[in-house]
């Protein structure tokens, strides 16, 4: 991998972790996060016109870029679920490592990608190790019944979106790129503004038809106009930078297994500025995850 590759997912891991705690202290719903993407999207519009135009790209392309603006909203409704239901400290860790496994896997079994080193093998096993006890750090819930948490639930459909549009946006940019001419920084770019546009058009629609949802509308546009801008922001250039990562290199498992970085940053700021537990085996899990995308990343 390239070092300004590298560089671009070091920083994008500090801006993820970042906007995951803002979204979980102000107000975490699929509401919130679909009004913020949609803010960074249409900020960042001028970019579309820079280098080709997308009136170029071919019809394909859009239907990449309609499937991962769905992954996309699935994401962000799954962390939104799962935060107001639980800790970050706890949710975010499993909703980012967790595809790191999944990525690989799925490349080899539907995209006919070359098998998986034991040494990876031994670093997915370690995340799923940790990704197990984790939930368990919380003495009152250390049963059988805690994986059958909503929060755990919808912790795993974002892991789960997260390997999906891993996938599909690693398409869409080798098809810009291909077959229509663009450089990895414009592809990414590009794309990053057209998902972020896309994924509202998903989200506002289940917003709209979910009482919950709906009635936290107008709060948010009374009090969090600025905060879901800034969260908006964050998130918008915290994907561009992954995308422009994900289009200079070869393997989007490397990719993905190096952005859970963010993994430690985003359980020490929950426990630091949220006040969430700390525990013996909170941080042994941890530790056990962040050994296994280690050797992943290695």
């Amino acid at each position: 991998m390239s070092p300004v590759a590298l560089t671009l997912i070091a920083i994008s891991v500090g801006l993820h972790a970042g906007w995951n705690v803002l979204g979980k202290r102000r107000a975490p719903s699929l509401a919130f996060f679909s009004l913020s993407i949609a803010a960074g999207g249409l900020t960042f519009l001028p970019l579309l016109f820079i280098g080709p135009s997308v009136t170029q790209l071919p019809g394909t392309f859009w239907g990449w870029l309609a499937a991962s603006g769905l992954c996309q909203m699935l994401y962000m409704g799954g962390l939104a679920w799962a935060y107001a239901r639980g800790e970050v400290s706890v949710l975010y860790p499993i909703a980012r490592a967790l595809p790191v496994v999944m990525v690989p896997v799925v490349s080899i079994l539907l995209l006919g990608r070359d098998g998986i080193a034991f040494g990876d093998l031994v670093g997915m096993l370690l995340i799923v190790v940790g990704a197990l006890c984790l939930p368990l750090s919380d003495p009152a819930a250390q049963r059988l019944s805690t994986y059958f948490s909503p929060a755990l639930g919808f912790a795993l459909l974002a892991a789960v979106a997260t390997m999906g549009y891993s996938l599909i946006d690693h398409q869409a940019l080798m098809l810009m790129q291909e077959e229509a001419g663009y450089s990895a920084l414009i592809a990414g770019a590009q794309f990053m503004v057209l998902q972020a546009l896309a994924t509202p058009l998903w989200a506002l629609p289940l917003v709209l038809v979910m009482p919950v949802e709906r009635n936290r509308l107008p709060m948010l546009w009374r009090n969090e106009r600025q905060t879901m801008l800034l969260t908006g922001l964050m998130i918008t250039v915290t994907y561009g930078f992954v995308l422009i990562a994900l289009a200079l290199s070869d393997d989007v498992s490397h990719v993905v297994a190096l952005r859970q970085l963010s993994i430690p940053l985003g359980a020490l700021i929950g426990i630091m500025w949220l006040r969430e537990r700390v525990s013996m085996l909170k941080a042994l899990s941890l530790a056990v995850m962040l050994t296994g995308l280690w050797v992943v990343a290695i």
